[in-house]
């Protein structure tokens, strides 16, 4: 079928800032595809949503699942609006302290992730009139705070991830392609813990306005609505 919906897919969508930014496009009647790693979280959450979610199984780590999902979602939605990189993992070890296989798990999620369904999901995105994609960042990514110290991985996959919007922004330039980063801040999820001043609506509002507003520039930094510096 070919929805006459706007269509998005958000990764690591079972959960948390994913979640709320999946349930928040169901309420503007979008055509929200719920990817996870586990199929059945995703479809039990498209169920939770409701709206007519789609729940979709594939793990950004795997490049083969991430093609079999591109071409699933061609078959039945013919392209897609919105890609949302979502899933991510974290640490919150200094850089020297970080064990070096957790390291490359942080990258391999986070920013390989990101980059491999970027990749795949291309092709239905140019298929769109206006299409977007919003990588999930974090003000640990920001060169002004990497001197802080402590989430070592975290923040190098999140630097990482806002090199790759700036440059996918670059080469997407003259497409039907924007391409964002933006920050939710510290949240109240499973990976932000309890203490975190931001609710989990607050952190998904950028993502539904960078999904949603019409005159957003590509290739900027947002947080709260506002670019912010790199």
């Amino acid at each position: 079928m070919s929805s006459t919906k706007h269509v998005v897919l958000i990764t690591g969508a079972n959960r948390g800032i994913g979640k709320e930014i999946a349930r928040q496009l169901a309420g503007k009647d979008w055509q929200v595809i719920v990817a996870a790693r586990d199929h059945s979280k995703a479809v039990q959450t498209a169920q939770e949503i409701g709206s007519d979610s789609f729940g979709l199984q594939f793990d950004v780590q795997d490049e083969k699942s991430i093609q079999k999902a591109a071409i699933l979602v061609e078959e039945k939605f013919k392209r897609l609006d919105v890609l949302v990189n979502n899933a991510a993992i974290g640490d919150d070890d200094n850089i020297l302290k970080v064990e070096l296989e957790r390291i490359m798990q942080v990258l391999d999620t986070n920013l390989m992730g990101s980059i491999r369904t970027s990749k795949y999901f291309l092709p239905l995105l140019k298929k769109s009139d206006d299409a977007r994609i919003i990588n999930i960042s974090s003000d640990l990514g920001s060169w002004t705070t990497l001197k802080n110290g402590g989430y070592g991985a975290y923040r190098l996959s999140k630097v990482g991830l806002n090199a790759f919007t700036i440059m996918m922004a670059s080469e997407l330039e003259r497409t039907n392609v924007k391409v964002f980063s933006m920050s939710p801040g510290w949240v109240r999820t499973d990976m932000g813990g309890k203490n975190a001043p931001r609710s989990v609506e607050k952190g998904a509002e950028t993502a539904v306005w960078l999904a949603t507003e019409s005159k957003v520039v590509s290739g900027n930094f947002y947080k709260d609505k506002k670019v912010i510096d790199w």
